[in-house]
């Protein structure tokens, strides 16, 4: 099976020929409006380093760490906003998981050297996706505000709040282990999200290239995310549009690189994605 390296180097080959797929964490990374105004605002120098997870679709802010004072807690999504949110907060959700669903829709496609067709994708896939979606929010939303006050944790939140809050990231950071292989497999079997998310827990704990891939992909993340938190942050004017573009086509790359993945080690998809797939230059796009 070929390493992390050849797979990186693949990925970002198909994302070459399918260019106009940047389109789609472009937009979700203009939606991150937080951590905009955060670089926009920030007057200082900032080196930073991430780990991540091919969660969903990667863009800029994986590999970015914004600058804050104490430890954030942030859904992503403007709930401080309130009572605005209220409105703005399932608009956003909406838009993501149809965004989501015409991507993912669209890389099995492109993997499988077949034309595809971002409308029909929304269509078929919204539905597990806007689930996908919502979920993490909602599980993060008592961090947000409640027990915490609004959208953060601050330096000056004692030590009791601590103990609750440091437990709920290694659970975040554990189911996002065993399940960020959902949104792969929901387009890649076909079969919803119930059926995606078994066979994802079932790989994870199966182990062996899974749990390699993984540490690989986390460490990759750790390695790019000094430079590109050093040129966005400290360097906004140009850091932060060449940042959402270059984090673009390197998230579709990445994108690419975990569904081949995903469909090399999962039974079923394996036998309709294979790692000798041809180039998909020829691929047309119907939107």
């Amino acid at each position: 099976m070929p390493g992390l390296v050849t797979r990186l180097e693949a990925g970002m080959e198909r994302a070459r020929e399918h260019l106009v797929l940047t389109a789609v964490p472009i937009v979700i990374a203009l939606l991150n409006t937080n951590k905009i105004l955060t670089v926009v605002g920030f007057d200082g120098g900032h080196i930073g380093f991430k780990f991540g997870f091919p969660l969903s679709v990667i863009t800029v802010w994986q590999f970015v760490s914004v600058p804050n004072s104490g430890v954030t807690v942030n859904t992503g999504l403007p709930i401080e906003m309130l009572p605005v949110a209220v409105v703005t907060v399932p608009v956003l959700i909406g838009l993501q998981a149809l965004l989501q669903a015409g991507y993912f829709g669209s890389l099995k496609n492109a993997l499988l050297g077949e034309p595809y067709d971002f409308v029909q994708q929304c269509r078929q896939y919204f539905g597990p996706f806007l689930i996908v979606t919502a979920v993490p929010y909602l599980a993060l939303l008592p961090l947000a505000f409640g027990i915490f006050g609004v959208g953060s944790l601050t330096e000056s939140v004692g030590g009791a709040a601590l103990l609750f809050v440091l437990p709920a990231m290694v659970l975040y950071l554990g189911a996002a282990y065993l399940f960020y292989p959902t949104p792969y497999l929901i387009v890649l079997r076909g079969n919803g999200l119930i059926d995606a998310a078994r066979q994802s827990y079932a790989l994870a704990v199966q182990g062996g290239p899974y749990v390699t891939y993984t540490i690989g992909f986390a460490l990759f993340v750790f390695g790019v995310s000094p430079f590109a938190t050093g040129f966005v942050v400290n360097v906004p004017v140009l850091g932060l549009p060449v940042g959402i573009l270059a984090g673009s086509v390197l998230g579709l790359g990445a994108n690419f690189t975990t569904m081949r993945f995903v469909a090399d080690i999962d039974p079923a998809a394996s036998e309709t994605v294979s790692w000798d797939t041809e180039s998909t230059d020829g691929a047309q796009t119907s939107v």
